[in-house]
């Protein structure tokens, strides 16, 4: 099913000041000065309310832009976007579909005129739904942003970071130089990123996944038991471990000291300069974390 655009320039959206003057003023001093340089960047903003499906899945693609999914009060999804590029007339001739599928996922991508976007042509989508169950979104050159939905969320971005909030549900990220944060989520939580920080607040599961270039911070509820699986390089680990947690934890660094407090019922198992073989509780499952060139430090919350 394929839904009408609303509105292509709403007043909530007003166009950019320098639309018309501005550019015209532009091209007029590059004309003067003979310059090459490519037209200014155009925008063109519009606006989609499409039928809400309840728990549905949202599957959203662009390429040079950021992509939000936000959970608020209200009866359908509105979605808005922004095209840029520097020809207003391919982009009004670009077309933003917005369809269910069969499974009723709502899928949202952009169709550029002859089926192909020029290198300085991207879109910036946003959606806000009442509730979403599962979240598929992919983009390049721009961040990921998704609050207070549910499901299996499966994000992947270059050159940008992902944000997750109040998400219930499997997270799978990928993306390249940029940092990830995830806050008081539900559910196991792999990611694989370069050259970038990650920050996991009140974690309540397996949080597993790679990284370069980036310091880590995590910290886990005192209901969960983890475990945790990290490697970095040229960063430092910091673990906050909710009382909840159990297992054996591996800790190993180059050029770098490790540090623990706070830990109780600890039974050391193997020590070194540069490692370090603990037991939490009773279980054995296997939790590792590793650097380069940074410190590592572990410690318990007991109170």
């Amino acid at each position: 099913m394929r839904y009408a655009i609303v509105d292509r320039h709403p007043q909530e959206h007003p166009m950019p000041a320098f639309n018309a003057l501005a550019v015209l003023g532009l091209t007029a001093v590059m004309s003067l000065t003979g310059c090459d340089t490519l037209a200014p960047r155009v925008h063109d903003q519009r606006v989609m309310k499409v039928r809400h499906v309840q728990n549905a899945p949202l599957d959203i693609v662009t390429a040079n832009g950021s992509i939000r999914a936000i959970q608020e009060s209200r009866n359908d999804v509105s979605i808005e976007v922004d095209l840029f590029g520097r020809d207003a007339e391919r982009l009004s001739f670009a077309t933003i579909h917005a369809d269910r599928q069969g499974d009723n996922t709502l899928r949202v991508w952009v169709d550029w005129p002859g089926g192909k976007r020029l290198d300085h042509e991207g879109a910036k989508i946003e959606l806000f739904v009442p509730d979403a169950e599962g979240v598929a979104a992919k983009t390049s050159n721009g961040t990921i942003v998704i609050m207070g939905l549910a499901g299996n969320a499966k994000l992947r971005t270059t050159n940008g970071s992902v944000q997750i909030k109040d998400h219930n549900g499997p997270m799978d990220i990928t993306t390249t130089n940029g940092p990830i944060r995830v806050e008081d989520s539900f559910g196991d939580l792999k990611f694989d990123t370069s050259n970038g920080r990650i920050l996991v607040s009140n974690a309540d599961g397996l949080v597993e996944g790679d990284t370069s270039n980036g310091n880590v911070y995590v910290s886990t509820t005192d209901d969960s038991k983890g475990p945790i699986r990290i490697r970095t390089t040229n960063g430092r680990i910091e673990l906050d471990l909710g009382q909840g947690y159990e297992g054996i934890l591996r800790v190993g660094t180059t050029n770098g000291r490790i540090s623990t407090d706070g830990l109780v019922g600890t039974n050391l198992i193997e020590s070194s300069n540069n490692s370090l073989e603990i037991q939490l509780g009773h279980s054995d499952t296997i939790s590792a974390v590793k650097t380069t060139n940074g410190p590592v430090r572990v410690h318990g919350r007991s109170d």
